[in-house]
């Protein structure tokens, strides 16, 4: 993993004055009570001064640090660099190994504290966002271990930019589990266009939402490619007196051909593609279906495969019509969100036996794409300070 990070400093003139009297009485005006030396644990400081001003209104003091220091006896860079270690793949006692052997502070609790707050932090700034819109999102889940059970990471993002939306956990993937994590999210970033995988679960929430929805053509080929081969290896061993059912418009040479062109029509998805699928599936529509007990003969499941990509042919082809309509690059994948999974959350989870938290699960796989997204900003002094 790489993560470009900045890393907070020490500005020891700098010193932020709440506009507000932090004791709560109301009052906006402070007069400097006193200086005085805080030490700090930081890579080039020792110590730095800290003012005490006291409040006009209700005559109480409080103190006031410069930037990159807190009421903490370590710096906000130093916590940084912890928060960093322990997202680059070493573990609590790993990055506690490594501050120790630069002369740092750090112990494995004060490193586990600091990546819990810094997650926890995402989920305030998120929601304190100024608001945009995103035309086009992806969205996937993965899964995780948490104390021997298997957890559900629901995944969003922006499939035109391909930052990450939300990251949340969720009971399973079905449709319900999934709707109140899609529909907040379509209506904070007025989506139009939802990007996933073939999973019927989306197929229905998209529809109750009223959102296009493109189906992930990288999924369908995949899985188009994996029936049309069983298909053909059973047409082939199928003997020469297998009768045809009656009614349907094929014989087993036919079926082969139809196997094979299908394939490269739902890859190559032609104008009149849809066409061809009900045509096609006319041939096949009288395949009576199996008797309790039994196995559903080859003529059967071709021709619900065939229902079944028709049907979504819409869906197949979203991404034509909207590249279509608005000049846009949509690719027809999902490759925006399996990127986000793969990279920061897949690749950070190999290097760990499990997760102890459900919470620690929600705080990790939100913070890592948050600081990907940010490589250039002062976004870890944000989430150390928030």
């Amino acid at each position: 993993m790489r993560l470009r990070l900045q890393l907070p400093e020490i500005r020891e003139s700098e010193y932020e004055v709440p506009q507000e009297c932090p004791h709560g009485c109301g009052g906006h005006y402070y007069a400097l009570h006193q200086q005085c030396w805080k030490a700090v644990s930081d890579p080039e400081h020792e110590e730095v001064t800290v003012k005490r001003y006291r409040c006009v209104q209700c005559g109480r003091s409080f103190r006031v640090y410069p930037q990159g220091v807190s009421h903490r006896p370590r710096s906000q860079r130093l916590r940084g660099i912890g928060v960093m270690l322990y997202v680059l793949g070493l573990s609590y006692g790993g990055v506690a190994d490594v501050l120790r052997a630069f002369g740092w502070q750090g112990s494995k609790s004060s490193v586990y504290r600091d990546v819990q707050e810094a997650g926890e932090a995402v989920g305030r700034l998120r929601a304190n966002a100024p608001t945009r819109r995103v035309r086009v999102m992806g969205a996937d889940t993965t899964f995780v271990m948490c104390r021997r059970e298997e957890v559900t990471v629901a995944v969003a993002v922006d499939a035109l930019a391909g930052d990450v939306l939300d990251v949340e956990l969720v009971d399973s993937e079905s449709a319900d589990s999934l709707r109140p994590f899609l529909e907040q999210l379509t209506e904070q970033f007025d989506v139009e266009v939802l990007v996933s995988d073939d999973q019927d679960s989306y197929k229905l929430l998209a529809d109750e939402l009223g959102l296009g929805h493109s189906i992930c053509r990288a999924h369908v080929n995949r899985n188009v490619a994996k029936l049309v081969g069983e298909l053909a290896v059973e047409a082939l061993a199928m003997p020469d007196d297998n009768p045809v059912p009656q009614n349907v418009r094929s014989s087993p040479e036919q079926l082969l051909t139809d196997l094979e062109y299908v394939q490269l029509l739902i890859a190559l998805r032609p104008p009149d593609g849809g066409q061809q699928l009900g045509d096609m599936h006319r041939r096949y529509q009288a395949a009576p279906p199996p008797a309790k007990g039994e196995k559903a003969s080859i003529w059967y499941r071709f021709r619900l495969a065939l229902l079944r990509w028709w049907n979504n042919w819409g869906r197949l082809t979203q991404d034509k019509r909207w590249n279509h309509m608005h000049n846009s690059q949509l690719d027809g994948t999902n490759n925006a969100t399996e990127r986000a999974i793969g990279w920061w959350i897949k690749e950070r989870y190999r290097t760990m036996r499990s997760y102890k938290r459900k919470q620690s699960v929600r705080n990790l796989t939100r913070l890592i794409p948050y600081l990907a997204a940010h490589p250039n900003q002062p976004e870890l002094a944000r989430l150390l300070a928030a």
